[in-house]
Protein backbone atom coordinates (compact mmCIF):
# COMPACT_ATOMS: atom_id res chain seq x y z
CA UNK A 1 0.00 0.00 0.00
CA UNK A 2 0.94 3.57 -0.84
CA UNK A 3 2.14 6.24 1.61
CA UNK A 4 2.20 9.82 1.19
CA UNK A 5 4.14 11.61 3.43
CA UNK A 6 4.44 15.42 2.75
CA UNK A 7 6.97 17.04 5.52
CA UNK A 8 9.56 20.39 4.83
CA UNK A 9 11.64 18.69 7.03
CA UNK A 10 14.10 15.97 5.45
CA UNK A 11 15.11 14.11 8.85
CA UNK A 12 11.39 13.79 9.23
CA UNK A 13 10.66 12.15 5.76
CA UNK A 14 13.52 10.26 5.89
CA UNK A 15 13.06 8.65 9.00
CA UNK A 16 9.02 8.20 8.03
CA UNK A 17 10.07 7.08 4.50
CA UNK A 18 12.37 4.10 6.17
CA UNK A 19 10.22 3.03 8.89
CA UNK A 20 7.17 2.61 6.68
CA UNK A 21 9.19 0.75 4.32
CA UNK A 22 10.43 -1.93 6.74
CA UNK A 23 6.75 -2.19 7.37
CA UNK A 24 6.01 -3.29 3.50
CA UNK A 25 4.51 -0.11 2.99
CA UNK A 26 5.80 2.05 -0.21
CA UNK A 27 6.63 5.53 0.42
CA UNK A 28 6.22 8.76 -1.40
CA UNK A 29 8.23 12.17 -0.33
CA UNK A 30 7.75 15.22 -0.71
CA UNK A 31 8.74 18.48 0.65
CA UNK A 32 5.96 20.97 0.06
CA UNK A 33 1.92 20.74 -0.61
CA UNK A 34 2.31 21.47 -4.41
CA UNK A 35 4.44 18.38 -5.22
CA UNK A 36 2.78 16.52 -2.62
CA UNK A 37 -0.56 16.86 -4.51
CA UNK A 38 1.31 16.22 -7.97
CA UNK A 39 2.26 13.05 -6.57
CA UNK A 40 -1.26 12.18 -5.30
CA UNK A 41 -2.63 12.95 -8.43
CA UNK A 42 -0.54 10.65 -9.94
CA UNK A 43 -0.33 7.97 -7.47
CA UNK A 44 -3.79 7.44 -6.09
CA UNK A 45 -2.55 6.81 -2.27
CA UNK A 46 -4.86 5.87 0.36
CA UNK A 47 -2.98 6.49 3.29
CA UNK A 48 -1.21 10.70 3.42
CA UNK A 49 0.74 11.86 6.10
CA UNK A 50 0.61 15.44 6.01
CA UNK A 51 3.24 18.40 8.12
CA UNK A 52 0.67 21.54 9.09
CA UNK A 53 3.18 23.81 8.23
CA UNK A 54 3.92 23.85 4.99
CA UNK A 55 6.34 26.52 2.46
CA UNK A 56 3.46 27.47 -0.32
CA UNK A 57 0.21 25.68 0.49
CA UNK A 58 -0.13 24.80 4.14
CA UNK A 59 -1.33 21.27 5.22
CA UNK A 60 -4.74 21.94 6.25
CA UNK A 61 -5.29 23.22 2.43
CA UNK A 62 -3.14 20.34 1.55
CA UNK A 63 -5.81 18.15 3.52
CA UNK A 64 -8.88 19.80 1.94
CA UNK A 65 -7.89 19.02 -1.91
CA UNK A 66 -6.80 15.47 -0.80
CA UNK A 67 -10.41 15.13 0.41
CA UNK A 68 -11.74 16.47 -2.42
CA UNK A 69 -9.65 14.51 -5.02
CA UNK A 70 -10.22 10.88 -2.62
CA UNK A 71 -13.02 11.53 0.12
CA UNK A 72 -11.81 7.96 1.54
CA UNK A 73 -7.76 8.40 1.23
CA UNK A 74 -7.01 8.78 4.90
CA UNK A 75 -4.83 11.67 6.10
CA UNK A 76 -2.60 11.85 9.42
CA UNK A 77 -1.59 15.56 10.30
CA UNK A 78 1.93 16.61 12.25
CA UNK A 79 2.59 19.60 13.48
CA UNK A 80 4.50 21.21 16.68
CA UNK A 81 2.66 22.28 19.53
CA UNK A 82 2.13 25.53 18.12
CA UNK A 83 0.09 24.55 15.80
CA UNK A 84 -2.57 22.38 17.96
CA UNK A 85 -5.29 24.39 17.23
CA UNK A 86 -5.02 24.08 13.64
CA UNK A 87 -4.28 20.21 13.90
CA UNK A 88 -7.85 20.46 16.08
CA UNK A 89 -9.04 22.40 13.04
CA UNK A 90 -8.17 19.49 10.59
CA UNK A 91 -9.86 16.34 12.43
CA UNK A 92 -13.14 18.57 12.36
CA UNK A 93 -12.38 18.88 8.08
CA UNK A 94 -11.76 15.27 8.79
CA UNK A 95 -8.02 14.04 9.55
CA UNK A 96 -7.92 11.30 10.74
CA UNK A 97 -5.54 11.82 13.53
CA UNK A 98 -2.66 14.21 14.62
CA UNK A 99 0.64 13.72 15.98
CA UNK A 100 2.82 16.34 18.26
CA UNK A 101 6.30 16.87 16.80
CA UNK A 102 8.83 15.53 18.09
CA UNK A 103 6.64 12.46 17.69
CA UNK A 104 7.44 8.40 18.38
CA UNK A 105 7.80 6.81 15.56
CA UNK A 106 6.36 3.13 17.02
CA UNK A 107 3.30 5.05 17.64
CA UNK A 108 2.72 6.98 14.03
CA UNK A 109 3.69 3.57 12.42
CA UNK A 110 1.57 1.62 14.67
CA UNK A 111 -1.64 4.41 13.54
CA UNK A 112 -0.60 3.51 10.04
CA UNK A 113 -1.16 0.19 10.55
CA UNK A 114 -4.17 0.21 12.00
CA UNK A 115 -5.73 2.85 9.04
CA UNK A 116 -3.80 0.54 6.39
CA UNK A 117 -5.81 -2.41 8.18
CA UNK A 118 -9.01 -0.32 7.78
CA UNK A 119 -8.80 0.07 4.00
CA UNK A 120 -8.32 -3.22 3.43
CA UNK A 121 -11.20 -4.31 5.69
CA UNK A 122 -13.27 -1.63 4.10
CA UNK A 123 -12.09 -2.16 0.04
CA UNK A 124 -13.45 -5.93 0.93
CA UNK A 125 -16.89 -4.29 2.19
CA UNK A 126 -16.94 -2.39 -0.93
CA UNK A 127 -16.14 -5.82 -3.34
CA UNK A 128 -18.59 -7.41 -1.42
CA UNK A 129 -21.34 -5.17 -1.27
CA UNK A 130 -21.28 -5.07 -5.61
CA UNK A 131 -22.70 -8.33 -5.29
CA UNK A 132 -25.23 -7.32 -1.92
CA UNK A 133 -25.87 -3.69 -2.96
CA UNK A 134 -29.48 -4.85 -3.56
CA UNK A 135 -30.04 -6.96 -0.88
CA UNK A 136 -32.67 -9.55 -0.29
CA UNK A 137 -34.15 -13.11 -1.49
CA UNK A 138 -37.76 -12.03 -1.72
CA UNK A 139 -39.47 -12.52 -4.89
CA UNK A 140 -39.73 -9.07 -5.62
CA UNK A 141 -35.94 -8.33 -4.98
CA UNK A 142 -34.86 -11.14 -7.48
CA UNK A 143 -37.19 -9.69 -10.63
CA UNK A 144 -35.52 -6.52 -9.72
CA UNK A 145 -32.05 -8.68 -9.73
CA UNK A 146 -32.97 -10.22 -13.32
CA UNK A 147 -34.06 -7.21 -15.21
CA UNK A 148 -30.74 -6.03 -14.03
CA UNK A 149 -28.71 -9.06 -15.61
CA UNK A 150 -30.76 -8.21 -18.85
CA UNK A 151 -29.66 -4.95 -18.57
CA UNK A 152 -26.30 -5.63 -18.51
CA UNK A 153 -26.24 -7.30 -21.73
CA UNK A 154 -27.43 -4.39 -23.99
CA UNK A 155 -24.80 -2.89 -26.26
CA UNK A 156 -27.22 0.04 -26.87
CA UNK A 157 -28.23 2.93 -24.92
CA UNK A 158 -31.95 2.56 -23.49
CA UNK A 159 -34.00 4.30 -21.04
CA UNK A 160 -35.01 2.77 -17.51
CA UNK A 161 -37.58 4.24 -14.66
CA UNK A 162 -37.73 3.33 -11.15
CA UNK A 163 -40.11 3.99 -9.17
CA UNK A 164 -40.67 3.72 -5.30
CA UNK A 165 -41.28 4.97 -2.17
CA UNK A 166 -38.73 7.50 -0.43
CA UNK A 167 -35.60 5.29 0.90
CA UNK A 168 -36.25 1.63 -1.01
CA UNK A 169 -32.87 2.38 -2.72
CA UNK A 170 -33.81 3.63 -6.38
CA UNK A 171 -30.14 5.47 -6.15
CA UNK A 172 -28.41 2.14 -5.05
CA UNK A 173 -30.40 0.17 -7.98
CA UNK A 174 -29.43 2.97 -10.37
CA UNK A 175 -25.87 2.59 -9.20
CA UNK A 176 -25.92 -1.26 -9.72
CA UNK A 177 -27.06 -1.15 -12.97
CA UNK A 178 -24.22 1.40 -13.89
CA UNK A 179 -21.58 -1.03 -12.49
CA UNK A 180 -23.04 -4.40 -14.13
CA UNK A 181 -23.44 -2.10 -17.75
CA UNK A 182 -21.04 0.85 -18.13
CA UNK A 183 -18.94 0.31 -15.30
CA UNK A 184 -16.27 2.40 -16.82
CA UNK A 185 -18.36 4.77 -18.23
CA UNK A 186 -19.39 8.49 -16.12
CA UNK A 187 -22.38 7.76 -13.95
CA UNK A 188 -23.74 11.51 -13.68
CA UNK A 189 -26.91 12.36 -11.17
CA UNK A 190 -29.40 15.30 -10.83
CA UNK A 191 -31.59 14.97 -8.33
CA UNK A 192 -34.53 17.46 -9.64
CA UNK A 193 -36.02 18.65 -6.49
CA UNK A 194 -32.61 19.70 -4.99
CA UNK A 195 -32.47 22.22 -7.79
CA UNK A 196 -35.18 25.37 -8.40
CA UNK A 197 -36.95 24.48 -11.27
CA UNK A 198 -35.55 27.67 -13.39
CA UNK A 199 -31.78 26.12 -13.02
CA UNK A 200 -32.98 23.20 -13.86
CA UNK A 201 -32.51 24.03 -18.17
CA UNK A 202 -29.17 25.28 -17.52
CA UNK A 203 -27.88 22.57 -15.08
CA UNK A 204 -29.03 19.78 -17.35
CA UNK A 205 -28.23 21.22 -20.89
CA UNK A 206 -25.36 23.58 -19.56
CA UNK A 207 -24.79 27.62 -21.18
CA UNK A 208 -22.52 29.37 -23.33
CA UNK A 209 -20.87 32.43 -22.18
CA UNK A 210 -22.82 35.34 -21.88
CA UNK A 211 -26.23 33.39 -22.34
CA UNK A 212 -27.90 35.35 -18.81
CA UNK A 213 -26.07 37.35 -16.29
CA UNK A 214 -23.71 35.59 -14.51
CA UNK A 215 -22.73 33.25 -17.11
CA UNK A 216 -18.71 34.37 -17.23
CA UNK A 217 -17.86 31.57 -18.92
CA UNK A 218 -19.26 28.18 -20.75
CA UNK A 219 -20.32 25.41 -18.65
CA UNK A 220 -20.99 21.82 -20.14
CA UNK A 221 -24.08 20.24 -18.84
CA UNK A 222 -24.80 17.00 -16.95
CA UNK A 223 -26.19 15.69 -20.29
CA UNK A 224 -23.07 15.95 -21.87
CA UNK A 225 -20.80 15.12 -19.00
CA UNK A 226 -22.49 11.57 -18.97
CA UNK A 227 -22.30 11.23 -23.00
CA UNK A 228 -21.38 7.69 -23.11
CA UNK A 229 -22.35 6.66 -19.60
CA UNK A 230 -25.42 6.98 -17.47
CA UNK A 231 -27.50 10.15 -16.54
CA UNK A 232 -29.15 9.43 -13.31
CA UNK A 233 -32.45 12.27 -13.11
CA UNK A 234 -33.52 11.51 -9.20
CA UNK A 235 -37.13 13.06 -8.51
CA UNK A 236 -38.30 13.14 -11.93
CA UNK A 237 -41.63 13.71 -11.13
CA UNK A 238 -40.43 17.57 -9.71
CA UNK A 239 -39.02 18.62 -13.27
CA UNK A 240 -40.04 21.46 -14.84
CA UNK A 241 -42.62 21.31 -17.46
CA UNK A 242 -40.95 22.69 -20.19
CA UNK A 243 -37.99 21.61 -19.94
CA UNK A 244 -39.96 17.87 -19.85
CA UNK A 245 -40.74 19.03 -23.36
CA UNK A 246 -36.67 19.83 -24.33
CA UNK A 247 -35.85 16.99 -22.82
CA UNK A 248 -38.45 14.49 -24.73
CA UNK A 249 -36.72 16.16 -27.80
CA UNK A 250 -33.39 15.64 -26.51
CA UNK A 251 -33.71 12.32 -25.91
CA UNK A 252 -35.72 11.19 -29.24
CA UNK A 253 -33.25 12.94 -31.84
CA UNK A 254 -30.07 12.29 -29.23
CA UNK A 255 -29.41 15.71 -29.40
CA UNK A 256 -29.26 18.91 -26.83
CA UNK A 257 -28.80 22.57 -27.24
CA UNK A 258 -27.18 24.34 -24.31
CA UNK A 259 -28.73 27.51 -23.43
CA UNK A 260 -27.38 30.32 -25.07
CA UNK A 261 -25.91 28.08 -27.93
CA UNK A 262 -27.22 28.03 -31.68
CA UNK A 263 -25.81 24.68 -32.10
CA UNK A 264 -26.76 21.26 -31.18
CA UNK A 265 -24.72 18.77 -29.70
CA UNK A 266 -25.07 15.06 -29.66
CA UNK A 267 -24.94 12.63 -26.97
CA UNK A 268 -25.20 8.65 -26.81
CA UNK A 269 -26.27 7.98 -23.05
CA UNK A 270 -28.73 5.23 -20.79
CA UNK A 271 -30.95 7.57 -18.84
CA UNK A 272 -32.22 6.33 -15.61
CA UNK A 273 -35.17 8.15 -13.83
CA UNK A 274 -36.49 7.51 -10.75
CA UNK A 275 -39.15 8.79 -8.85
CA UNK A 276 -41.40 8.42 -5.49
CA UNK A 277 -44.56 10.10 -6.99
CA UNK A 278 -47.04 7.62 -8.73
CA UNK A 279 -46.39 9.55 -12.58
CA UNK A 280 -49.75 8.20 -14.06
CA UNK A 281 -51.28 10.44 -11.32
CA UNK A 282 -49.09 13.45 -11.94
CA UNK A 283 -50.05 12.43 -16.19
CA UNK A 284 -53.69 13.15 -14.75
CA UNK A 285 -53.05 16.07 -12.52
CA UNK A 286 -51.26 18.00 -15.92
CA UNK A 287 -47.92 17.82 -13.84
CA UNK A 288 -46.02 15.43 -16.14
CA UNK A 289 -45.95 14.51 -19.75
CA UNK A 290 -47.90 11.32 -21.04
CA UNK A 291 -44.67 11.40 -23.91
CA UNK A 292 -41.68 11.62 -21.23
CA UNK A 293 -43.20 8.92 -19.24
CA UNK A 294 -43.53 6.46 -21.99
CA UNK A 295 -40.07 7.63 -23.38
CA UNK A 296 -38.74 6.72 -20.10
CA UNK A 297 -40.49 3.90 -19.22
CA UNK A 298 -39.16 1.98 -21.69
CA UNK A 299 -37.24 -0.87 -19.05
CA UNK A 300 -39.93 -0.55 -15.66
CA UNK A 301 -38.10 -1.18 -12.09
CA UNK A 302 -40.35 -1.05 -9.28
CA UNK A 303 -39.19 -1.44 -6.01
CA UNK A 304 -41.65 -2.36 -3.62
CA UNK A 305 -41.12 -0.66 0.17
CA UNK A 306 -39.98 -2.79 2.92
CA UNK A 307 -43.49 -3.82 4.52
CA UNK A 308 -43.91 -5.50 1.76
CA UNK A 309 -41.06 -7.58 1.55
CA UNK A 310 -40.37 -8.33 5.47
CA UNK A 311 -38.44 -11.26 4.90
CA UNK A 312 -35.55 -9.42 3.49
CA UNK A 313 -35.30 -7.51 6.89
CA UNK A 314 -32.76 -10.04 8.76
CA UNK A 315 -30.48 -9.90 5.55
CA UNK A 316 -30.45 -5.96 5.84
CA UNK A 317 -29.79 -6.24 9.31
CA UNK A 318 -26.96 -9.14 9.03
CA UNK A 319 -25.49 -6.79 6.09
CA UNK A 320 -25.64 -3.32 7.87
CA UNK A 321 -23.92 -4.85 10.90
CA UNK A 322 -21.07 -6.28 9.17
CA UNK A 323 -20.97 -2.82 7.69
CA UNK A 324 -20.69 -0.67 11.08
CA UNK A 325 -19.03 -3.17 12.57
CA UNK A 326 -16.01 -2.34 10.80
CA UNK A 327 -16.94 0.87 10.61
CA UNK A 328 -16.78 1.56 14.55
CA UNK A 329 -14.78 -1.39 15.58
CA UNK A 330 -17.78 -3.03 16.92
CA UNK A 331 -18.54 -7.40 17.03
CA UNK A 332 -21.93 -7.30 17.24
CA UNK A 333 -22.92 -10.77 16.57
CA UNK A 334 -27.12 -10.92 16.04
CA UNK A 335 -30.67 -9.39 17.10
CA UNK A 336 -31.87 -11.35 19.33
CA UNK A 337 -35.42 -13.32 19.30
CA UNK A 338 -37.68 -10.40 20.72
CA UNK A 339 -35.82 -7.58 19.37
CA UNK A 340 -36.16 -9.08 15.68
CA UNK A 341 -39.66 -9.98 15.91
CA UNK A 342 -40.35 -5.82 17.14
CA UNK A 343 -38.21 -5.05 13.91
CA UNK A 344 -40.02 -7.36 11.67
CA UNK A 345 -43.25 -6.12 12.95
CA UNK A 346 -42.75 -2.45 12.11
CA UNK A 347 -43.93 -1.14 9.11
CA UNK A 348 -40.69 0.90 8.15
CA UNK A 349 -42.14 4.20 6.84
CA UNK A 350 -38.96 5.24 5.80
CA UNK A 351 -38.20 1.88 4.38
CA UNK A 352 -34.46 0.75 3.76
CA UNK A 353 -32.44 4.28 4.55
CA UNK A 354 -34.25 4.13 8.02
CA UNK A 355 -33.74 0.69 8.51
CA UNK A 356 -30.51 1.16 8.32
CA UNK A 357 -30.27 4.64 10.22
CA UNK A 358 -31.87 2.26 13.27
CA UNK A 359 -29.33 -0.34 13.07
CA UNK A 360 -26.24 2.47 12.59
CA UNK A 361 -27.91 4.26 15.64
CA UNK A 362 -28.15 0.88 17.57
CA UNK A 363 -24.30 -0.34 16.73
CA UNK A 364 -23.02 3.17 17.91
CA UNK A 365 -24.12 2.93 21.56
CA UNK A 366 -23.98 -0.45 22.06
CA UNK A 367 -21.64 -2.12 23.74
CA UNK A 368 -22.78 -6.13 24.12
CA UNK A 369 -22.26 -8.57 20.98
CA UNK A 370 -26.16 -8.77 20.89
CA UNK A 371 -28.83 -6.15 20.12
CA UNK A 372 -31.59 -6.48 22.95
CA UNK A 373 -34.92 -4.95 23.22
CA UNK A 374 -34.06 -2.54 25.32
CA UNK A 375 -31.46 -1.19 22.57
CA UNK A 376 -34.26 -0.59 20.32
CA UNK A 377 -35.67 3.03 19.16
CA UNK A 378 -38.86 3.83 21.34
CA UNK A 379 -40.95 4.12 18.65
CA UNK A 380 -40.42 0.78 17.09
CA UNK A 381 -41.06 -0.80 20.53
CA UNK A 382 -44.16 0.91 21.34
CA UNK A 383 -45.64 0.07 17.44
CA UNK A 384 -45.15 -3.75 18.62
CA UNK A 385 -46.77 -3.30 21.98
CA UNK A 386 -49.49 -1.41 20.16
CA UNK A 387 -50.34 -3.99 17.56
CA UNK A 388 -50.05 -6.89 20.22
CA UNK A 389 -52.37 -5.42 22.22
CA UNK A 390 -54.78 -3.10 19.87
CA UNK A 391 -54.97 -0.51 22.37
CA UNK A 392 -57.01 2.98 22.59
CA UNK A 393 -55.53 6.34 21.45
CA UNK A 394 -55.32 6.66 25.40
CA UNK A 395 -53.53 3.66 26.41
CA UNK A 396 -51.29 4.49 23.36
CA UNK A 397 -50.51 7.53 24.86
CA UNK A 398 -49.88 5.65 28.40
CA UNK A 399 -47.72 3.24 27.12
CA UNK A 400 -45.25 5.93 25.61
CA UNK A 401 -45.18 8.15 28.94
CA UNK A 402 -44.55 5.23 30.39
CA UNK A 403 -42.15 3.43 28.12
CA UNK A 404 -39.96 6.67 27.70
CA UNK A 405 -39.60 7.38 31.69
CA UNK A 406 -38.19 3.28 32.17
CA UNK A 407 -36.16 4.18 29.47
CA UNK A 408 -34.82 7.24 31.03
CA UNK A 409 -34.36 5.76 34.34
CA UNK A 410 -33.08 2.86 33.05
CA UNK A 411 -36.32 0.69 34.20
CA UNK A 412 -35.59 1.85 37.69
CA UNK A 413 -39.44 1.89 38.96
CA UNK A 414 -38.62 4.17 42.05
CA UNK A 415 -37.90 7.02 40.05
CA UNK A 416 -39.98 6.47 37.45
CA UNK A 417 -42.80 6.28 40.03
CA UNK A 418 -41.47 9.65 41.02
CA UNK A 419 -41.02 11.17 37.95
CA UNK A 420 -44.73 10.40 37.13
CA UNK A 421 -46.22 10.88 40.43
CA UNK A 422 -47.50 7.42 40.24
CA UNK A 423 -46.98 4.30 42.59
CA UNK A 424 -44.74 2.04 42.41
CA UNK A 425 -47.44 -1.08 42.23
CA UNK A 426 -49.65 1.23 39.44
CA UNK A 427 -46.43 1.21 37.34
CA UNK A 428 -45.96 -2.44 37.89
CA UNK A 429 -49.41 -3.39 36.96
CA UNK A 430 -49.05 -0.90 33.92
CA UNK A 431 -46.00 -2.73 33.15
CA UNK A 432 -47.84 -5.82 33.07
CA UNK A 433 -51.00 -4.86 31.04
CA UNK A 434 -48.28 -3.45 28.45
CA UNK A 435 -46.04 -6.37 29.00
CA UNK A 436 -43.11 -4.10 29.30
CA UNK A 437 -40.00 -5.30 30.14
CA UNK A 438 -36.52 -4.30 30.67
Amino acid sequence: MKVLIIDDEESIRFSLKISLEKLGFESLVAETGEKGLELFKIHSPKLAIVDIKLPGIDGIEVLKRIRKLDPDCIVIMITYLSGVKLAVKSMKIGAYDYFMKPFSLAEITSTVKKAAEYIEKKQELDRLNYELEFIGESSSVNNIKDTIKVISKLEMSTHILIQGESGTGKEVVAKLIHEKMRKDAAFVPLNCSAIPKNLQESELFGYEKGAFTGASEKKEGLIGESNGGILFLDEIGDMDLSLQAKLLRALQEKKYRPVGSLKEEGFDTTVIAATNKDLKEEIGKGNFRDDLYYRLNIIPIYIPPLRERKGDIPLLISSFLEEYNLKLNKEIKKVDKKAMDMLLNYDWPGNVRELKNVIERMAIFNEDSTIHVKDLPNEIKSHFYEEKKKLSPLEIAELKVILHSLEKYDWNISKVSEELNISRQTIRRKMEKYDLKK
